[in-house]
């Protein structure tokens, strides 16, 4: 499904849960101290884990975070900026000034849909030039009919696109029990089924829990905030909410809650969105019976469907327009966005993210992004061998690691790249997130992590970047870490013609920065500090000035 549904403000269910519990205590009429401040994480010597990089400094503690962070921070750099970003805008102003881009990059977005009306990603937009638009024929005998901009892999009956859909594990717990959501699931083992069983049965409980908490914080922000809308004024910030100075013990617990509810970004649209969220899961994500997809359907060239703000978002942080008017600029200059539907609302299907990188390959792609993940897939094989083919054809996979907080090492977020043949896919970057907020918070609480199976850290929390109809939004999760790091490839690629999509992988690789004796709180925990080289295979964060430097010795040798 696409990363970001699960989260509030970038957290896990199991976080999110006790931010509500604490915010609902504190909306008792019985005042409370205000919490503390965290305390300073001072980093102490540890030994750092064998790893191969190129002499990339490390960073020095970064100063105190302000409140917010900047609209451009994810592109910024630490040198000059002193912002944790990945520097992609001095590389391009101090190393490549004065230089062009020699090729265009075709960067695949496999996702719920790309809003291909959008001001700042219609002209970024990779074109079939072979597809005559809306004639009905399929001009260029590819078997797909009208696919100009990419294709939409999922339909209903009635040839919509689908919208909602069930979890990979529902459909699993319906193949058991022989009903409709597990259609062309063959039945698994009965201790297999005793297994599935339990975990849908959690499932319910987890979406179900948190669906009231989501609830009853909802209730408890209507109430502070008609509480302080009178004395205060509407529409509430908080800046004004700070400057209040309260006149009873209600208004003073009503601003104190709103406060607090504020910093851990749980205002009324973020509140909504996940309550939106959730009673789609519990509504059709767990239904047992709910099947709405067409048997055997080619698909549509609808790549927009009901819900592009996931994929709008993506594909906004790789290469939305490069014009400094705008309200954000995509990472990559002179890149192109093809537009492959088959994140729904829900968990996507093996066989349609099998079919998207085969057709992302097929069509000139270097790059293939893929937001999403899931716990179960009951198809591997087939996405291991649409990433062989990738591989073989020489086409970067970029992955979000996922938000659960949880060791990918242990608890896989599929798809993965370990495949089924015991082989690791060698052409994969697999991506957690880091945040703005200061090397001591340098791993969001909700990253998934995993010394064997993230290959490196990239910005992921309040990324600013395009939405449906027109405008631009912050979001968080792996899911906007991943489109990061593809932006990064396809300067690299854009720049330097004579790189291949595995170059860049090595350098990217090479060049992360590291910091040594940085211990953070392990994401998913309550506070337990671990080196933050123990979180990924280089222990490092993207690096976009370094990885230009980088390239641009490698040039110098080549002759």
């Amino acid at each position: 499904m696409p990363i970001p549904v699960r989260l509030i403000a970038g957290r896990p269910a199991t976080i999110l849960i006790a931010v509500l519990l604490q915010a609902c205590a504190r909306a008792t009429p019985t005042p409370v101290p205000a919490p503390a401040a965290p305390p300073l994480v001072v980093p102490a010597p540890v030994v750092q884990p064998p790893i191969t990089v190129s002499p990339v400094p490390a960073a020095p503690p970064a100063p105190a975070a302000a409140d917010t962070a900047r609209t451009d921070w994810h592109r910024l750099d630490y040198d000059s900026d002193r912002v944790l970003g990945v520097g992609s805008e001095r590389a391009l102003r101090e190393l490549l000034a004065g230089r062009q881009p020699q090729r265009e990059v075709l960067v695949a977005v496999i996702d719920g849909g790309i809003d291909t009306a959008h001001t700042y990603l219609r002209g970024r937009l990779w074109r079939n030039a072979r597809e005559v638009a809306g004639n009905g024929r399929d001009d260029d005998a590819n078997g797909y009919t009208d696919d100009v901009w990419g294709w939409n892999f999922m339909v209903t009956p009635s040839g919509q696109a689908v919208g909602a859909e069930t979890f990979e594990l529902t459909r699993l717990y319906a193949a058991c029990r022989g009903t409709g959501a597990g259609r062309g699931l063959a039945r698994p083992s009965a201790a297999r089924c005793d297994t599935i069983a339990t975990a849908y049965r959690d499932k319910v409980d987890e979406v179900t829990g948190t669906l009231g908490q989501i609830r009853s914080i909802e209730r408890v922000l209507a109430q502070v905030t008609s509480a302080l809308e009178g004395p205060v004024g509407a529409p509430l910030t908080r800046s004004t909410v700070q400057a209040f100075v309260p006149t009873n013990a209600q208004q003073e617990q009503a601003r104190r809650t709103w406060l607090q509810l504020d910093a851990n970004g749980l205002g009324p649209a973020s509140i909504a969105d996940a309550r939106k969220a959730y009673e789609s899961q519990a509504t059709h994500g767990l239904d047992s019976s709910y099947f709405p997809r067409a048997v055997n359907a080619r698909g549509s060239a609808d790549v927009t469907g009901p819900d592009a703000g996931h994929g709008t978002h993506v594909a906004g942080i790789i290469g939305a327009e490069r014009n400094p008017a705008n309200a954000m600029m995509g990472i990559a200059p002179n890149v192109r966005l093809m537009a492959l539907r088959a994140v729904p609302d829900g968990d996507e299907r093996d066989e349609d993210v099998a079919r998207a990188i085969r057709y992302a390959v097929d069509h000139g792609a270097q790059i293939v992004n893929m937001s999403f993940g899931k716990a179960f897939s009951p198809n591997k094989a087939a996405v291991d061998s649409a990433v062989r083919y990738a591989q073989s054809k020489g086409v970067l996979l970029v992955h979000a690691a996922g938000n659960d907080g949880e060791n990918n090492d242990v608890v896989p977020s599929f798809p993965t790249p370990a495949l089924s043949n015991g082989t690791r896919a060698t052409l994969w970057l697999e991506v957690g997130a880091s945040s703005w907020k200061g090397t001591s918070r340098l791993a969001t609480a909700f990253s998934n992590y995993g010394q064997q199976q993230v290959d490196l850290f990239a910005p992921g929390e309040d990324i600013l970047s395009t939405v449906p109809g027109g405008g631009v939004k912050r979001e968080d999760g792996t899911s906007m870490a991943a489109p990061v790091v593809s932006g990064v490839a396809a300067l690299l690629l854009a720049y330097f013609p004579r790189l291949t999509p595995a170059d860049v992988r090595d350098i990217i690789v090479q060049s992360v920065r590291t910091f040594p004796g940085l211990t953070v709180a392990l994401p998913g925990s309550e506070g337990q500090q671990v080196p933050f080289a123990s979180l990924s295979r280089t222990g490092g964060l993207v690096d976009a000035y370094a990885a230009v430097k980088l390239a641009l010795q490698r040039e110098a040798l080549r002759p």
